[in-house]
């Protein structure tokens, strides 16, 4: 194994770097040209149409996403409005890439491949979502966090904590990622981080000006304008209890996994057996059934490490062992254990408060993260050279079973 590196590396880092450029290739063409809009691309699309129909007013008293709805509407002027909603994700994306590249400075070329090859196995830049904007301002966030505490500079200051204010506006799962923002404002500050300048003014502004738009809803709702999944109003069951009920009816083999009852079946299931049969929040699900509550964690973090290398490759390893080596040097409180602390924290979070199944998509920032903390320390030099060698090999063997998965889903549609 000593000279495997040295040898191969070259040849097997190129074959790497083909691959994956074809499986992004093609899963872009796929989701993007191909796929006809489905899930929550459908809520999207029809809160556009509203826009357009009923003004901005009515739409945010209904309750939108703000931020993506603004991102997307200048693209409905030229596009029909589902590629309104696509186009949208596909220019976040560019800029994201522009972002790494000018301002987070990163150059060396395994970090993009290593990106593309997790594009690719997630079609939420590519579908018609507001996942991107929400995970992209939180991923520029974490990355100016950890460059800060690499190099005792933050790249951009204002950039940062803009897209932090924007990822709060954009959806309602901001509170779940609470823990790891404290976390990195937390590192921010051990590390001498001044919060109090003039660089802070143009986030302060960027925040009254989203609040500002949120006034209709506040005043309506008395509640920020978030994308509003709810059934129509003659449905009284909130997604919680469909969650629930989804596990419930798993567990005793009368639906497929990683599938959901419908919003009648969850209401009919309520008439049957008491309002109080199913949990109604996230508190209420996590103490109704202590048992269930604690198998259903194991379950889920079990699935998010298995989605997790299947997008991620060893990179998603790398940080659990960074994380056992400082803390065998009791290095606990090590600043540069900010996004393996966030990982990790991430992955129980979400383990432990859905009931139901886990959605990889709900990793995105985390996930990217992870890349820009496994490449910063590859290009360091600081993993051993036969980790990085096996990490290739991994990618070949998941790009070429990717690959194989999305030429299958063509040949379906021929």
């Amino acid at each position: 194994m000593k000279d495997l590196y040295s040898k191969y590396n070259l040849k097997i880092e190129v074959t790497f770097k083909v691959l994956v450029s074809a499986y992004f290739l093609l899963s872009f063409y796929y989701f993007f040209i191909i796929a006809e809009i489905s899930g929550d691309e459908t809520l999207f699309l029809n809160d556009l149409v509203f826009i357009k129909t009923n003004g901005w007013i009515a739409a945010i008293e209904k309750s939108i996403s703000i931020p993506y709805m603004m991102l997307v509407y200048p693209f409905s002027f030229f596009l029909k409005e589902y590629l309104a909603l696509k186009t949208a994700n596909i220019f976040l994306l560019l800029l994201l890439l522009l972002y790494f590249f000018k301002i987070a400075k990163i150059k060396a070329s395994p970090f993009y491949f290593y990106l593309f090859f997790f594009l690719a196995t997630s079609k939420y830049f590519f579908a018609g979502t507001n996942d991107a904007l929400f995970f992209t301002g939180l991923v520029i966030f974490m990355t100016e966090v950890f460059y800060f505490i690499a190099n005792k500079k933050i790249n951009n200051q204002g950039l940062a904590f803009s897209g932090l204010i924007i990822s709060f506006f954009t959806r309602e799962m901001f509170l779940v990622y609470l823990p790891v923002v404290l976390l990195g404002l937390y590192f921010l500050y051990k590390n001498g981080f001044s919060f109090f300048n003039k660089k802070r003014i143009f986030s302060i502004l960027i925040f009254f000006f989203f609040m500002g738009l949120n006034a209709p809803s506040l005043k309506l709702n008395h509640k920020l304008s978030y994308d509003d999944k709810t059934p129509s109003s003659e449905i009284k069951v909130s997604w919680s209890q469909r969650q629930y009920l989804a596990q419930l009816l798993v567990n005793k083999g009368e639906l497929q996994n990683f599938s959901h009852p419908s919003w009648e079946q969850t209401q009919e299931y309520l008439k049957k057996n008491g309002l109080n049969s199913l949990p109604n929040g996230i508190v209420e699900g996590l103490t109704f059934d202590y048992s269930l509550t604690v198998k259903e964690f194991f379950k889920d973090f079990y699935y998010s490490m298995f989605f997790g290398l299947r997008q991620l490759g060893f990179i998603l390893l790398f940080p659990f062992y960074f994380i056992l080596t400082n803390l065998k040097k009791k290095n606990i409180l090590n600043p540069e254990m900010f996004i393996p602390y966030s990982l990790i924290v991430t992955l129980c979070v979400f383990s432990l408060i859905i009931i139901s199944y886990i959605e990889p998509r709900w990793y995105i920032a985390v996930f990217i993260s992870a890349i820009v903390f496994y490449n910063q320390y590859q290009v360091d030099k600081r993993i051993n050279p036969n980790f990085i060698i096996a990490n290739y090999l991994v990618f070949i063997c998941f790009s070429f079973l990717g690959i194989y998965s999305i030429l299958h889903k063509f040949m379906r549609i021929i």
